[in-house]
């Protein structure tokens, strides 16, 4: 079967629930009936509302991830921790990369207006006569 499918409003709103869902996008293209990862990609690289969309189906799967990290934590046993922790770690490094509440580092924004001014010609001739080392720069 060809799996260059034509991604319809259908099939994008499929992906974008199994996502939020966490399911990974390599798994979700292996399914019947929906386009390759690679037609994914193009229609991403295409399609900028597509591409957000994904975006934030993967910030709300990564939330899913958070909470099956729980569920995890809740039954795990003495012979699966160190899988467990590995997951965990993964999770735990995913969230901080898609969601802005877990990362490392803390963007603040800033708005800064800088302005220069001269206010006449004798101020800026005075200014220019301090500063110049013209004169003493000549041999």
């Amino acid at each position: 079967m060809n799996k260059e499918l034509i991604i319809t409003s259908e099939i994008s709103k499929d992906i974008v629930s199994k996502l939020m869902n966490g399911t990974p996008l390599t798994t979700i293209c292996q399914a019947k009936g929906l386009p390759s990862l690679s037609r994914v990609y193009k229609e991403i690289q295409k399609n900028k509302d597509f591409a957000q969309e994904i975006m934030n189906a993967r910030r709300v799967g990564c939330q899913t991830y958070l909470d099956q990290m729980i569920e995890e934590l809740n039954t795990m046993d003495n012979r699966n921790v160190m899988v467990v922790r590995e997951r965990l770690q993964h999770y735990r490094w995913l969230a901080s990369k898609l969601l802005a509440v877990y990362g490392d580092r803390k963007e603040v924004a800033v708005d800064q207006k800088i302005e220069i001014k001269w206010s006449d010609d004798n101020d800026m001739k005075v200014v220019q006569d301090l500063g110049s080392t013209d004169a003493t720069n000549k041999l």
